[in-house]
């Protein structure tokens, strides 16, 4: 039996079926159908099958257009036509799976311990009259006397604030059209700058992860050994496509974000991988050299909807 019917022996077996794809092949299926930055997910993961078929052929689908005008030769008549069958060969599909991948995820339930609301005014000519007894009657000096607390005050509510210079400051001026820092302050007088917020949240409880199902559908694709990466990344957008005209999404719940709602899961053999022209796996042994690669270009397959998935034969 070769690789391609013994995975498909194992995935119509209800009781191999589940096995076929290790944490790190499911990974990958869940990277291709969910943003995972936005909702971290952890293993053990799982597959559930509650709807597989097996070896689907999806007809060509071939779009004729056309047009035409009526006798009187003023109205015009547009024709769209969807055969499905007609011309090229069916597209393979070794299976349709419709289910979900079990992750263990944690429930984002912040805290805010604290809240500090700063609201900075550009009128320094108070703070001034309090640290020098009066306003500069030199206007140099009441100039620099104002830039030297504007640039303080600003400051203050930044956490770099020795990012902040007079070159900053001089493109604040310029922003709001004042010339100088003495129009800036005669201009705001009793307004207020724009306020920073900070925020101190708790620390995270220490709740373990919780298993949650995360509605997957897919289209399986499996190859063995020497396949054409190109043709298959082709054939892979058409199937894709039929796949999801076929209807076989599966709702999703509003919480989660979705990177692809219908995903190609390749399933390949590990010693794929053992060829180093696949990026990365450069030190190690075999194995790891191996497990590397296979990494690599689950990351950036995922992004196209391809769920790489990397079985031992």
């Amino acid at each position: 039996m070769d690789f391609v019917d013994g995975v498909l022996v194992r995935l119509a077996d209800p009781g191999t079926r589940a096995a076929l794809f290790d944490d790190a092949s499911l990974a990958h299926l869940v990277e291709a159908a969910y943003d995972t930055e936005a909702m971290p997910v952890a293993p053990p993961y799982a597959a559930v099958f509650d709807e597989l078929t097996l070896g689907f052929a999806a007809a060509p689908v071939t779009v004729a257009e056309g047009e035409w005008l009526g006798s009187g030769g003023t109205t015009r008549t547009e024709l769209r036509v969807r055969l499905h069958g007609l011309g090229g060969a069916a597209l393979r599909i070794d299976a349709l799976w419709r289910g979900s991948l079990v992750v263990r995820t944690s429930a984002a339930r912040d805290r805010v311990e604290d809240l500090d609301v700063a609201v900075p005014a550009f009128d320094v000519d108070p703070q001034i009259v309090a640290d020098l007894g009066a306003l500069p009657a030199d206007p140099a000096q009441l100039e620099t006397e104002r830039r030297s607390r504007l640039v303080a005050r600003l400051r203050a509510g930044l956490h770099q604030p020795a990012a902040f210079t007079d070159a900053h400051l001089d493109r604040l001026l310029a922003g709001v059209g004042a010339a100088t820092a003495g129009d800036l302050v005669t201009r705001m007088r009793g307004q207020a700058a724009g306020a920073t917020v900070k925020l101190r949240y708790a620390a995270p409880p220490a709740a373990p992860p919780t298993p949650r199902p995360l509605p997957f559908a897919a289209a399986v694709l499996i190859r063995d050994q020497g396949f054409s990466l190109a043709d298959l990344l082709v054939e892979t957008r058409l199937v894709r496509a039929r796949a999801e005209e076929l209807g076989l999404d599966v709702p999703a719940p509003d919480d989660v974000r979705r990177r692809h709602r219908v995903v190609a899961v390749w399933v390949v053999p590990v010693e794929t991988f053992d060829d180093d022209g696949w990026p990365g796996g450069d030190t190690g042994t075999d194995a790891q050299k191996r497990a590397a690669r296979f990494a690599r270009a689950g990351q950036w397959l995922a992004r196209s909807g391809i769920g790489l998935a990397a079985v031992t034969t």
